[in-house]
């Protein structure tokens, strides 16, 4: 069935561009730019479970402090455009031991409303804060840990894959479908992944569209289905998981300065394959959401706050695999600072103290954290 829907809509796109892109002369212009993001953690406590001793039944915990500099982001990108309607776009992340490629992909501009990119990208359909919210435009020190944590249950790794896309902007409303590997970054059918029933990866779309002014809604829905897959030498496994997630969006709506949203999401997991551990009822099942509210008090300096909370049945991981339900919520307050030339932002800092816990035996950690970011993004 997928063999038959999938080489009719590989033709189509291949006719719409073909149809709606006009020769034109080669002109090749190149941009360079990124951003580093720079942390000073004044202090950060994590309580942790800790094995039982001799015969005891129950688990303790221990608490674990540090503090210090930390650089959490330093990216660069390089965007070709080669004419009017064709584009090729590269970050490459700085900050681990080695460089590493987060994105690299073409795209063809065809009409505002309808483009198309192909390689290794942030896919449109998983939550808004990893799909559309880039990091260099945090307001916070980090995400919340829910949609990091779906977007990763999904497939993807550091919210991206491999495959293809269609998007654009049609007045109020944009939108994005994809399909991709459904394996995360660097895994490519053919070498990483050697086997697999025809059809297989991960479909998704996101819709975001504002209402009326200042006020915006949008939603994201995406399944990943494989068979009989073999990936790095490993297999043959099946992938069954599917995600949703529900936003609304505020900017000055009713009161200037003020700026708002709350996104809910949930996934379902039926397999048990890439490390997740299924229930009783064999299955696995994520959900969660974070409201933030902040106020512009000028232009340069925002106040600002959130809570985040995400359960998963089972618990996953280490010692909170052995839990039936594992949850965790984040209470976070902050200040941040910017800085401009003319309409062009140069830096951003934060001022952030975020507290919560987690788990039945509410672990508890904290965070005060500065973070200081220079962005040279044409």
């Amino acid at each position: 069935m997928f063999k038959k829907v999938t080489a009719p809509l590989a033709i189509l796109l291949l006719l719409s561009i073909g149809v709606n892109i006009q020769p034109v002369q080669s002109q090749i212009k190149m941009d360079v730019g990124g951003y580093m993001q720079n942390w000073f953690i004044a202090n950060q406590s994590t309580e942790i479970l800790t094995p039982s001793q001799g015969n005891l039944p129950v688990l303790g915990s221990e608490t674990l402090e540090t503090q210090g500099f930390r650089i959490r982001r330093a990216r660069i990108t390089a965007r070709g455009r080669i004419g009017d309607n064709f584009s090729a776009t590269t970050w490459i992340e700085f900050a681990g031991t080695t460089p590493s490629l987060l994105d690299f992909h073409v795209d063809a501009h065809i009409r505002p409303w309808f483009n198309i990119r192909l390689g290794q990208f942030m896919m449109p359909g998983q939550s808004f804060d990893t799909a559309r919210l880039v990091s260099s435009r945090l307001v916070f020190y980090e995400r919340a840990p829910i949609t990091t944590t779906l977007s990763n249950v999904m497939g993807y790794s550091a919210f991206r894959d491999v495959g293809i896309m269609a998007y654009g902007q049609h007045g109020r409303l944009w939108y994005g479908v994809h399909v991709g590997n459904g394996a995360g970054r660097f895994n490519y059918a053919g070498s990483n992944i050697t086997e697999r029933k025809g059809g297989g990866g991960l479909y998704g779309a996101r819709v975001d569209v504002e209402l009326i002014d200042g006020f915006t809604l949008g939603a994201h829905a995406a399944t990943n289905q494989q068979r009989d897959v073999v990936q790095g030498g490993t297999g043959p496994f099946d992938i069954d998981r599917t995600s949703w997630s529900l936003r609304a969006a505020t900017n000055d709506f009713g009161i200037a300065g003020l700026f708002s949203q709350i996104e809910y999401m949930s996934l379902t997991g039926k397999d048990d394959s890439r490390g997740v551990n299924l229930g009783t009822d064999r299955e696995y099942k994520l959900h969660g959401f974070y409201a933030e509210l902040g106020y512009r008090v000028t232009r340069e300096w925002h106040v600002l706050g959130r809570f985040d909370e995400m359960v998963q049945k089972p618990g996953q991981g280490g010692l909170a695999a052995t839990f039936d339900r594992f949850g965790t919520n984040n209470y976070t307050i902050g200040i941040s600072r910017f800085i401009y030339d003319g309409n062009t932002e140069l830096v951003r800092t934060h001022l952030n103290y975020s507290f919560g816990n987690s788990g039945p035996m509410d672990l508890d950690n904290s965070i005060i954290v500065l973070v200081f970011q220079l962005r040279f993004i044409p």
